[in-house]
């Protein structure tokens, strides 16, 4: 489990690392500047060109973790682990949200819903219960990771964090690709570049679009992959308890 999602991590920091570096050396090579990083077939080459990746890609996922991943829960309201428990949220039937926080009430012995003040206004009440659920959703994980209950819900938070900094790494390109044609338009023109800089700075937006809706996807599958886990869990527990009961003998 931990090998699955080691692999997984430095695939996530790696692939984005080593895309932005040949992006930047591309452009770089394009307008006549010696790349900062050799590339070549040489193993020393390669083991250098692999660690400044690596390197790149951490700070990439710090940028995308502490900046880009911020900016899109206060667009979109929060993780869908936390907006799914709201009556009347998407992701999960009414009948359902009811019966998965009665099982988290009735398996952990918390209150599911958080204390608001009477003098609340509707914004403070709405970050108290994303605050609450989000706790709840944690005890669910660390339920599921406890038990070892499937490797599914770390695939899909690795795939979460890869296209989270492919994300990331789109709009960054997005910002140099955009100034370097801002402010080399006329070298550019001089080079009959401009439609490969437009080609380049579409495929830059696509891949900002498609890696944002396959960020928010994963997001998703995470929240309701360690929420069905739990409920499946609690179901079974539930039965045998009740077969236990029935099993013994009456005085």
């Amino acid at each position: 489990m931990l090998q699955k999602f080691g692999l997984y991590d430095f695939l996530a920091n790696l692939i984005p690392g080593l895309a932005f570096l040949w992006a930047l050396s591309w452009l770089g090579q394009f307008f006549g500047h010696t790349p900062i990083i050799p590339i070549s077939e040489s193993i020393g080459d390669a083991s250098v060109l692999i660690a400044w990746a690596f390197i790149v890609g951490l700070l990439i996922q710090g940028v995308a973790q502490g900046v880009v991943e911020r900016i899109v829960l206060a667009v979109t309201g929060g993780f869908p682990s936390s907006r799914w428990l709201f009556d009347g949220g998407k992701g999960f039937t009414e009948e359902h949200r009811r019966q998965l926080k009665g099982a988290i009430r009735d398996y952990f012995a918390e209150p599911v819903e958080p204390e608001i003040p009477k003098d609340a206004d509707e914004k403070t009440a709405k970050k108290l219960r994303l605050r609450r659920y989000q706790e709840l959703f944690y005890l669910c994980y660390n339920l599921v990771d406890q038990k070892k209950l499937s490797d599914r819900p770390l695939t899909f938070n690795a795939h979460y964090g890869l296209f989270r900094a492919l994300f990331t790494f789109a709009l960054a390109l997005l910002a140099v690709f955009g100034s370097t044609l801002a402010l080399k338009w006329k070298e550019i023109l001089q080079r009959d570049s401009l439609a490969l800089f437009q080609a380049i700075l579409l495929f830059l937006i696509l891949a900002s679009v498609i890696s944002y809706f396959r960020m928010q996807k994963r997001g998703e599958d995470f929240a309701k992959s360690i929420y069905d886990l739990f409920f499946a869990f609690y179901r079974q527990e539930s039965i045998a308890k009740k077969h236990t009961e029935v099993a013994l003998p009456t005085k």
